[in-house]
């Protein structure tokens, strides 16, 4: 028998952006939480945090909170499950199609393999409509079968690229 886990997802604002942060860099790295820094190549590993990463951790965070006055490319929110934060999600525009939301989501370590990121999967696809969207886009690597068969469950089309997983579902 199993449980459905009751997911939150939460406004990153100053408390909520440290905790994140704080379990970024106990149970992730830079490259799996964050995109490259300035100066950094989007191949480069990226598997140590440095002060300069933290900074940009932070910057990325506040970049992407929900601002009604002015609406911003990508939203980011924490995932809080169990009264912690666990992780956190995004849904950008893709390729600046006001139609089309790219979402993403990482978890700590110690928090994957739960079902997790599919109660977040849902809550994008509803975010996402109600943003006019008609289409989702997922990426990942293909060396990563979780994630895999996370998309399939949900119902994203796969095509693989080679270095990239890429998944799309139409939405009504």
């Amino acid at each position: 028998m199993t449980s459905q886990m009751m997911v939150d997802l939460v406004p990153v604002d100053e408390e909520v952006l440290e905790d994140l942060l704080a379990l970024a860099v106990a149970e992730a790295q830079p490259g799996e939480v964050m995109p490259p820094t300035s100066g950094e190549s989007a191949t480069e590993p990226r598997t140590t945090w440095t002060g300069p990463r933290k900074g940009a951790f932070r910057e990325y965070h506040r970049r992407c909170r929900v601002n009604l006055s002015t609406p911003v490319p990508e939203v980011t929110w924490a995932i809080k499950a169990r009264g912690r934060i666990v992780g956190a999600a995004r849904l950008a525009l893709v390729d600046g199609d006001p139609e089309g939301r790219e979402v993403g989501l990482w978890l700590g370590e110690s928090y994957r393999g739960q079902g997790i990121s599919g109660e977040v999967a849902y809550w994008a696809i509803a975010a996402a409509q109600t943003m006019g969207a008609r289409r989702l886009v997922a990426r990942t690597t293909p060396s990563n079968p979780m994630a895999r068969r996370s998309l399939e469950r949900i119902g994203f089309e796969l095509v693989d690229s080679g270095d990239v997983l890429v998944g799309t579902m139409s939405l009504p």
